[in-house]
């Protein structure tokens, strides 16, 4: 199951997936007389507020006639509400402030998957498997918990404090923790490492304020003499930051040559052109899209297509070529509006038909318009699934063996490390714990799909342990293995360009 499958607490609320350009504090009226048309609107908000049966707030319904307003231009353009514009900003802005743990809820509490490196919580000492019980001597447990609740609760402003009491496996008593709040930084990448001793793979995100000082610190430290190839996974990275995209694009490309375009009714063409600072211009390229691929994702997937930098491998990508232009109002508010569009270095708009969004499943013969088309489609790899299979992933039933397991078997598997629990350890060990675990669950236990999902059952029940251990880049490390995305991408590198001089 996909990282997203547990709830990464504090991580930031969904990822962008539109484009956020400008400092966010244009005041679009500044130069602009509003037209007297509008005045209608103003009076009918009055009216309604003096006149209405009931009571109403004001406040509630400008905020609702706005966020109407802007659903009706195009899906991207929307309102951000005081109360979400935090949450909404983080995953951009590559931060947030809370304890900095991930969390999910197990039977109505609050069950620590992982606490984040030097954090706020391992430094007071929470532990992975522990459980919440107390919130600030509330009992907190078994009352009904939301994702929503558990963040009002944790999260605050950095240097505040939270007192916490958990439950800790072997431990009787409750214990008892001081958290004080900070800041914790959101990676905007999932995985970072070699294949071999000459690719290196990177899953990315998104594109966040820090993802190209983040690509330098982890990135350039792997390349080296030996490497000649690089894989770029862009699947279920819905964008971010265009000029995040530009950076990392650039990292690629020739000095000089064209990335991407943007152009709008009152947003001129501006062009962004490569440098000569890419440190990985001379290395064979692959990028792996799928359909939750957007904006920034399809902004460098473009380019390297475009320019024949890089082949392109998986699925349609989602086909949101529009530009958005963040704006902060004086209660607190903001609005993302649409204000160009960008395209490829072909003069191509990536933009799909409003109407065709739903559909991230096109195959490889489509006529949907927009996107960028992979040059080798790849197929999902069906060995091994079936419905019990499914069943197990997507009930959640076999995350929760994964942290189960965790749980009983914690000192022995983190002491081996992540090299070793990766490459030595033998996962056929869970077989039969996995066999006891689903039958006494509510799933009906079919022996014959058993038999034929095993073996990608307890891959997949490895990985999620080693990512609650460890991290999520020993979980692709083990996934990768066998995934046909990236089998095909190693496969079908493309070597850039020999370099002419005149």
């Amino acid at each position: 199951m996909d990282k997203r499958s547990y709830i990464p607490f504090l991580l930031g609320g969904s990822m962008a997936i539109g484009l956020w350009l400008g400092s966010g504090m244009r005041h679009p009226f500044k130069n602009h007389a509003p037209a007297e048309n509008w005045n209608k609107v103003e009076q009918i908000l009055q009216y309604v507020e003096n006149d209405y049966v009931d009571n109403v707030s004001r406040e509630k319904l400008e905020s609702e006639v706005i966020a109407y307003l802007l659903q009706r231009l195009d899906p991207h353009s929307l309102y951000i509400s005081g109360d979400h514009l935090g949450v909404a900003n983080e995953s951009l802005e590559g931060n947030f402030e809370g304890i900095g743990v991930q969390f999910n809820l197990r039977e109505d509490t609050i069950y620590i998957v992982n606490v984040i490196p030097s954090g706020p919580s391992e430094k007071a000492g929470l532990q992975a498997g522990d459980l919440i019980v107390k919130v600030d001597s509330a009992v907190i447990a078994g009352t009904e918990l939301t994702n929503q609740k558990v963040m009002s609760l944790l999260k605050g402003p950095s240097g505040s404090s939270v007192n916490v009491s958990v439950k800790r496996i072997g431990v009787k008593e409750l214990i008892a923790f001081s958290i004080e709040r900070g800041q914790i930084p959101i990676s905007s990448f999932d995985a970072i490492y070699k294949l071999n001793d000459t690719t290196i793979y990177v899953r990315l995100a998104q594109f966040s304020l820090t993802t190209c000082d983040e690509f330098q610190r982890r990135v350039y430290p792997l390349y080296s003499e030996k490497v000649n190839s690089f894989v770029m996974d862009l699947r279920g990275n819905g964008g971010g930051f265009l000029d995040a995209a530009v950076v990392l694009a650039d990292e690629f490309l020739a000095d000089g040559q064209l990335i991407t375009y943007t152009e709008g009714k009152n947003r001129p063409k501006r062009e962004y052109l490569a440098s000569d600072k890419g440190k990985f211009e001379d290395v064979a390229l692959s990028v792996i899209i799928d359909g939750y691929s957007a904006s920034a994702s399809e902004i460098f997937a473009g380019a390297m297509q475009d320019l024949d930098r890089a082949t392109i491998v998986g699925r349609r990508s989602f086909g949101k070529g529009l530009v958005q232009e963040q704006n902060e109002w004086d209660d607190g508010s903001a609005t993302r509006l649409t204000v160009a569009r960008y395209y490829t270095p072909s003069g191509n708009s990536i933009q799909k038909p409003y109407e065709s969004f739903s559909d991230h499943m096109t195959g490889p013969n489509d006529t949907v318009e927009g996107g960028i088309n992979p040059d080798w489609w790849v197929e999902n790899d069906t060995v091994g699934i079936t419905w019990f299979y499914a069943e197990l992933v997507h009930s959640g039933m076999l995350n929760e063996f994964a942290y189960t397991y965790r749980d009983a078997h914690f000192k022995e598997l983190q002491a081996m490390g992540p090299d070793i629990y990766t490459n030595q350890w033998q996962a056929d060990i869970l077989k039969s714990e996995l066999r006891d675990f689903s039958k006494n669950k509510s799933i009906p236990f079919l022996e014959q799909e058993w038999n034929r999902s095993i073996d990608k059952i307890v891959m997949r029940a490895k990985a999620l342990i080693g990512r609650s251990l460890f991290s999520d880049e020993v979980y692709f490390k083990l996934i990768n293995q066998s995934d046909p995305f990236v089998i095909k991408a190693q496969k079908e590198m493309k070597k850039p360009k020999p370099k002419t001089s005149v």
